[in-house]
C-alpha cells in the first residue's frame, strides 16, 4: 500500500479490530501477526483475527464481480463518456440515444466542473436520472477522486446507484489531480506522492465500506466511526480504477475489476512517445504487477479511453476501425470514446452509431 505514517483501522461486523501497517506501509486490510492491537478496544475473537489476517488472494475480489460481458463481435465492447453540461431533457435524449446504439455503458467526469462551463451537474445525481430513465445501458463515474469527496459518502451513493440501476453502476475511482477540484475545500496542496498515498488510503477504504458491515477506521486522511452502510453484501458494485504508474496500478491489480488509462501522458518523464506505444508500457507494467501479486492478469479487463489525448477515433468510421485493431492488438477490452460535442459533433455521431452496430453483441 502506498503511503506513509500511521494508518489505524478497525474493522469486523459485530467487534473491532485496529490494525497499524508497519514502516513499510503493508496492506492496511491483511495485517501481520505484528499488528498492533488498540488497548481501548475489546479484545477481538480468535475467528476475527484469522479473518483479518487472511492473505487477500484467498478472497480474490475477481472471483467475486466480473465487470461484464465481452461482444462476441470484436472482442472489444464499447463505452462512451457522457457529458452532463446541458438541460436534462437535453441530456436524457443523449442518453435514450446511447442505449438505442447498443453502447455498453456511460460513464461521467466526476468535477466540480469543467473547463468554466456554464453548466455542470453533480456526477452521482445525473446517474441516478440516467438510471431511472434507462434500462439496459451501463454507468459509471469516470472518475470519482477524494479532492472533494469522502469514502464513507462514496461508498453510500455507489451502494445507492448499484440499487437503483438494478446493478448496471461502476464506481470508477483515480487519484485526482491539482486544480479546482483540489483546492475547493481548502487545505494545503499536496504533491504527486502525497495524492498517491491519499488515493490508496482512499481505495482501501472505498472497498472495506462496501464489504464490510461495520468499519470503523481512523487513517491519515480519512476517519470514519463505527460506519454501517449497508456493505457486506457477497456482490457489491464493481470497481475500477484508473492508473498510469506502479503505485496506482498495485491498488488496481488488488481491488479492481476493471483498469482504467487514456490516450493522454501523465508522466512525461516515462511517456513511451505516441498513446498507442504509452499504453503499450503501461499494459506490460501492469502484467508485471498481476504476475507479482498472483493475479491471472485475464481476470482484470482494461478500458482505455481514447479521443480526450491524442487519438481520434470518431473522425471517420475508418479512424475507429484502426483504433480498435491497434488497441485490441495491446488487449484492451473496452474502449470509452467521446460524446460528440462541437462543430463536428453530427458527423462524428453517425461514426459512433455505426461503431456501435459494429461491436454490440448480436
Amino acid at each position: 500500500m502506498a503511503g506513509t505514517g500511521d494508518h489505524l483501522v478497525a474493522l469486523a461486523p459485530a467487534r473491532r479490530v485496529a490494525v497499524r501497517p508497519d514502516a513499510t506501509g503493508a496492506d492496511i486490510t491483511a495485517p501481520t501477526t505484528a499488528a498492533t492491537l488498540r488497548e481501548d478496544l475489546p479484545a477481538p475473537s480468535p475467528a476475527l483475527l484469522e479473518r483479518a489476517s487472511r492473505p487477500a488472494a484467498q478472497t480474490p475480489i475477481w472471483c467475486r464481480t466480473p465487470y461484464g460481458p465481452t461482444s462476441t463481435v470484436t472482442g472489444v465492447n464499447l463505452d462512451v463518456i457522457m457529458w452532463p453540461d446541458s438541460p436534462w431533457a437535453d441530456m436524457r435524449q443523449e442518453w435514450l440515444q446511447a442505449e438505442e446504439f447498443g453502447l455498453g455503458r456511460g460513464w461521467l467526469y466526476d468535477h466540480l466542473n469543467l473547463n468554466d462551463r456554464p453548466i455542470w451537474h453533480e456526477s452521482y445525481t445525473t446517474l441516478a436520472a440516467a438510471a431511472a430513465a434507462t434500462s439496459r445501458i451501463g454507468m459509471g463515474t469516470m472518475v470519482t477522486a477524494p479532492n472533494f469527496r469522502h469514502p464513507v459518502t462514496t461508498a453510500k451513493a455507489a451502494l445507492s446507484l448499484d440499487a437503483l440501476s438494478e446493478g448496471r453502476f461502476v464506481l470508477g475511482l483515480g487519484a485526482g489531480g491539482p486544480g479546482a477540484d483540489s483546492d475547493a475545500l481548502g487545505g494545503a496542496p499536496l504533491d504527486r506522492a502525497e495524492r498517491t498515498a491519499r488515493f490508496a488510503e482512499w481505495t482501501e477504504l472505498i472497498d472495506l465500506l462496501l464489504t464490510r458491515d461495520t468499519a470503523d477506521f481512523a487513517g491519515r486522511h480519512f476517519t470514519a466511526h463505527q460506519v454501517e452502510i449497508g456493505g457486506g453484501e457477497a456482490r457489491r458494485p464493481p470497481l475500477a480504477v484508473a492508473a498510469t504508474a506502479r503505485r496506482g496500478m498495485e491498488l488496481a491489480v488488488r481491488h479492481a475489476d476493471l483498469w482504467i488509462t487514456q490516450d493522454i501522458s501523465q508522466n512525461p518523464a516515462t511517456y513511451a512517445g505516441t498513446p498507442h506505444a504509452e499504453v503499450r508500457r503501461q499494459l506490460a507494467l501492469l502484467d508485471e504487477i498481476c504476475a507479482e501479486q498472483g493475479r491471472p492478469p485475464e481476470t482484470l479487463p482494461r478500458l482505455a479511453v481514447l479521443g480526450y489525448g491524442g487519438e481520434r477515433p470518431l473522425a471517420s468510421i475508418e479512424a475507429f476501425r484502426d483504433c480498435l485493431g491497434r488497441y485490441a492488438q495491446l488487449g484492451i477490452s473496452t474502449l470509452a470514446v467521446l460524446w460528440p460535442r462541437g462543430e463536428q459533433a453530427g458527423a462524428q455521431l453517425a461514426v459512433l452509431e455505426q461503431a456501435a452496430a459494429e461491436c454490440r453483441l448480436p
